[in-house]
């Protein structure tokens, strides 16, 4: 494997300035495909947005101005060519790679620089649990009836996919390009970080629990919500209300990634979905006075008649399974 030696900073600022020869940039280039160049790259852009997003206030204008209409034109003329210089600055990044052919297609295969990446989708049926491993090592356990759509590559600067369903997400760290997980609405913006996410878009609420790390929930509204970890974050979709609570053990929320199934004071309404997408067996719940009941269970997975028998030790519910269907009734 051949060592890229990062260039002399001059001539890396010659590239990024338009000012470079074929040769420069072709070794600046190079170089830009990299983890290191790729993360000099990534803050060079961002110092870019950052300086053309301050305000009109940081103009350079030291002396005054005649009229409101005469500042407008000024502001108006400083701020074209603040756009002209961060766009041909960004062109200035973009071409060598288009000169440089095959260095391009090296780079273009770990990153995707115009953020038009093919996108794949998943779905895990019920009864089914998959693993998923992203190409910068992040990984996902998938849980049962769910759909991720993801990028063949992620873009430059972000890791974006989709959810709709339960996954446990173990995120490689890069601050410069935070990993992203849409749902609906409302994403979750991670750096790097263990979590899970219940986000059924049938359910009425979306559950977060975080183990390691740090991250936020932006909901429909657009307000941002902050996690740290143990606690488990409760969003109502209905009313765009986010409620955090502390737990004594964030780690139950995902054992379902181990092949163990849960309950802690579940509504058998809860139980019966679970175990519906689980096992993917219908429930009949034939009489509505057994939805009082709560129940309190771990199992690790087994054949779906035991995990019955052993909910029926705890409340005075029947589980009867018949032509592929549980129908629950009271004993």
């Amino acid at each position: 494997m051949n060592v890229i030696n990062r260039p002399a900073e001059e001539t890396i600022g010659k590239v990024l300035n338009g000012l470079a020869s074929q040769e420069e940039a072709t070794q600046v280039a190079a170089w830009f495909s990299t983890p290191e160049g790729q993360l000099y790259l990534s803050q060079s852009m961002e110092k870019d947005f950052a300086r053309f997003s301050k305000g009109y206030e940081e103009l350079a204008v030291d002396h005054p101005i005649p009229s409101e209409a005469i500042y407008s034109r000024i502001v108006k003329r400083i701020r074209t060519k603040q756009i002209r210089r961060m766009c041909f600055r960004a062109a200035a990044v973009l071409l060598p790679f288009l000169l440089v052919g095959s260095v391009f297609l090296q780079l273009s295969s770990r990153v995707d620089l115009f953020g038009g990446a093919d996108y794949e989708e998943a779905y895990i049926p019920k009864g089914e649990r998959v693993q998923f491993m992203f190409q910068d090592g992040s990984k996902a356990y998938i849980n049962a009836d769910s759909k991720v759509k993801y990028p063949k590559q992620f873009g430059l600067l972000d890791r974006k996919i989709f959810l709709e369903g339960e996954a446990y997400f173990v995120v490689t760290p890069n601050a410069n390009r935070p990993f992203i997980v849409e749902m609906g609405k409302t994403s979750i913006r991670v750096l790097g970080t263990s979590f899970n996410v219940a986000a059924y878009p049938e359910e009425a609420y979306i559950y977060v629990s975080l183990d390691e790390g740090k991250i936020s929930m932006v909901s429909a509204a657009k307000k941002n919500s902050y996690l740290s970890p143990g606690e488990k974050l409760i969003y109502n979709k209905h009313t765009d209300s986010c409620t955090i609570i502390r737990v004594a053990d964030t780690e139950s929320a995902s054992q379902w990634k181990n092949d163990v199934i849960t309950f802690k004071n579940a509504p058998l309404q809860e139980v019966v979905k679970a175990l519906n997408r689980w096992y993917d067996a219908p429930f009949v719940v034939e009489d509505a006075r057994a939805h009082a009941y709560s129940y309190t269970f771990t199992s690790e997975n087994t054949l779906l008649e035991k995990v019955l028998l052993d909910l029926e030790k705890i409340a005075p519910v029947r589980f009867t399974y018949e032509n592929d269907t549980v129908r629950v009734r009271l004993k």
